[in-house]
């Protein structure tokens, strides 16, 4: 053997030995890390309340501090409270930013509420609306009877009369020149006319 090799033979486990206790801080380190939350077991998990007449909505901080907001739904009443505000009718006594739960004390009674999740529910398709057909007034009804709608259809016969009236007076002055508006009879006092 060369003498390096025997050098490096003999050193290798001295390190090794001295690397030993080094090993045993860590696996303490990784037993309770500092990096961890505190030990989990000693930490009461509060569950919420089940069926609970008041409801968290929501939540909100401002440049004053932190709004909760909560809704009763018997009443159906809501409001936006501070912590610990004892003035409101809802008063936040905690409230634990990694579950999204608070406690309130609503009237006496106590809750934990979870902040409530949107509830989307999708609507039923509906039918799409029928194009009217030609010569048809109105519209169609989901039952299937035409509406008549009353006013459009004297709406469009009075200016069919109009465009009748107006085509007239063109065709009997000689086609081409415009109508001289026809002056009434002047009436007299007693009602007839000269």
């Amino acid at each position: 053997m060369s003498p390096s090799f025997r050098l490096l033979f003999l050193t290798c486990p001295l390190l090794v030995g001295a690397s030993l206790p080094g090993a045993v801080v860590l696996d303490d380190l990784v037993k309770s890390s500092p990096f961890m939350p505190g030990d989990q077991e000693s930490s009461a998990v509060v569950a919420p309340t089940e069926n609970a007449t008041v409801e968290f909505r929501g939540m909100i901080t401002t440049k004053d501090g932190m709004l909760f907001g909560l809704y009763d739904r018997t009443k159906q009443i809501g409001a936006w409270v501070r912590k610990e505000d004892k003035d409101a009718d809802f008063v936040v006594q905690s409230y634990d930013e990694a579950s999204d739960l608070v406690v309130v004390n609503y009237h006496g009674q106590k809750f934990n509420l979870t902040l409530s999740s949107a509830k989307i529910a999708t609507a039923a398709p509906s039918a799409p609306p029928s194009l009217p057909v030609a010569g048809q007034t109105g519209t169609q009804a989901p039952g299937g009877a035409a509406v008549v709608r009353v006013d459009d259809q004297r709406r469009l016969e009075s200016i069919a009369a109009e465009v009748r009236r107006r085509r007239a007076l063109r065709q009997g002055n000689g086609g081409g020149a415009a109508a001289q508006p026809v002056q009434a009879a002047p009436v007299q006092a007693d009602g007839t006319r000269r």
